[in-house]
């Protein structure tokens, strides 16, 4: 009896184990964008510099300020997600020419990219 018990748990255990191994589906929401959609409305673009950062038109500090994003605050990624678009290079952060785009009013803008970190 005490062999048929543990032979029966055993059993139910492995059915559990065998349950939670089973792949999920893969097929994305009705209605929902797919892997890209989801990557972009998860995607956000922290300050993480010393101070407030300029927003710019276009990937370069030749192009327009159109914002600011203030010392540790977020906005959503923009179209680019947290992939960098080289640019005018600039010293601030650090330095370098790899501009991130970020959403500001409803459209992109740029950021440079030593000062920002991308998360969730």
């Amino acid at each position: 009896m005490r062999l048929t018990t543990r032979a029966a748990a055993g059993a139910a255990a492995l059915g559990l184990l065998a349950l939670a191994a089973a792949p999920a589906s893969a097929a994305p929401r009705a209605g929902f964008g797919g892997a890209a959609a989801a990557r972009a409305s998860a995607c956000y673009v922290y300050n993480i510099s010393g101070g407030a950062v300029n927003i710019r038109s276009g990937p370069g500090q030749r192009y327009t300020q159109i914002g600011t994003l203030a010392k540790g605050a977020k906005l959503p990624c923009g179209t680019d997600g947290d992939s960098g678009t080289k640019g005018q290079r600039y010293t601030s952060c650090g330095g370098g020419d790899s501009w991130s785009t970020i959403r500001v009013n409803g459209r992109d803008g740029w950021v440079a990219s030593e000062c920002v970190a991308f998360g969730v």
